[in-house]
């Protein structure tokens, strides 16, 4: 032996970073109340370790991605009908 110790998990494995309500709240311009009761509802993913709440920052950046609402386009109502009387 050469005296270092070789990890197999550091060679197979990439470490996730995992963010904590704070950190999240933060990202997103919430409160941290608001980020507790998401994970009480199961509003938003998240990972329990123990009794500490994380969240996966790949997630949480996918799942914000599917949140996004495109608006109607000006003069369109009901489905995509006209506004103008015809």
């Amino acid at each position: 032996m050469n005296g270092q110790i070789n990890c197999v998990w550091e060679d197979r494995m990439e470490y996730e970073r995992l963010l904590d309500v704070g950190q999240v709240a933060g990202m997103m311009g919430l409160s941290t109340a608001t980020i507790r009761k998401w994970v009480l509802t199961g509003f938003i993913p998240y990972k329990k370790i123990g009794r500490a709440v994380r969240f996966s920052a790949a997630e949480i950046r996918d799942w914000t991605s599917g949140k996004s609402v495109t608006p109607p386009k000006a003069g369109m109502n009901n489905g995509g009908e006209n506004d103008k009387n015809g």
